[in-house]
């Protein structure tokens, strides 16, 4: 099956982080770092991939607008708004057909 089909897991992921943080205020570490975890798996299976699929796009998009927002007033959030930053990035990486290893700190990437 592909990656770029709907994810009952990724949705569950998103409600139990993104969605209770959203209605509830809750910040749930673990749930987070499940999401993103679950996310880069999926990378994997997308990095030749041309077209990714709304669910995955918005689930990203979505995580870090929501730890962006609630990090404004929320100490738990503000403690790891940096999660947010690194959902932008998947983002960025998963546009530019890249996943989590492809980079490595301090070598220039030669295209």
């Amino acid at each position: 099956m592909s990656e770029n089909y709907y994810d009952a897991q990724l949705e569950e992921l998103k409600q139990r982080s993104v969605d209770r943080l959203l209605s509830a205020d809750v910040f749930d570490l673990p749930a987070f770092q499940a999401l993103h975890a679950h996310l880069w798996h999926k990378a994997r299976g997308l990095k030749n991939e041309y077209v990714i699929s709304k669910q995955i796009l918005a689930c990203i998009r979505s995580a870090a607008t929501a730890i962006e927002s609630r990090a404004e007033y929320l100490s738990s959030v503000r403690e790891h708004v940096h999660l947010a930053g690194d959902f932008h990035a998947m983002l960025d990486r998963l546009i530019a057909g890249e996943i989590e290893g492809d980079r490595t700190a301090g070598i220039p990437r030669i295209i």
